[in-house]
């Protein structure tokens, strides 16, 4: 199995995983999360949980159902394919840059999750 492109320094988790697709299929598992969360974010320890919650069971359901580009820039270069520059976070930070949103749904307060009443 082919180790996974580190991510660039600043670079968010969606523009991460947006890279990585373009360059390898989809393995069908978190592979590509875990290792972003791994090397820049070690502490978000309940990343693949509150994911998994939000809709995302592999990398690419989590560009489909967690993260959409907000961004006409960005809504472009995944229509089309084309690669994205990503605007940058802080390193540590699970938060999208802000060419993403991130689906709301769950409220993550005092290490718990709670899914919201409609």
């Amino acid at each position: 199995m082919p180790s996974l492109p580190d991510p660039v320094d600043r670079e968010c988790l969606p523009c991460y995983l947006y890279r990585v697709a373009g360059a390898e299929p989809c393995a069908a598992n978190l592979r590509a999360l875990m290792h972003y969360r791994d090397y820049s974010a070690p502490r978000a320890t309940a990343l693949e949980r509150k994911i998994k919650l939000l809709g995302g069971f592999c990398d690419c359901e989590v560009l489909l159902n967690v993260f959409r580009p907000i961004t006409d820039e960005a809504a472009r270069a995944v229509d089309e394919g084309l690669d994205m520059v990503c605007k940058g976070t802080r390193r540590g930070s699970i938060q999208p840059c802000e060419q993403w949103m991130m689906r709301r749904g769950v409220q993550w307060g005092g290490g718990q999750f709670h899914s919201r009443s409609a």
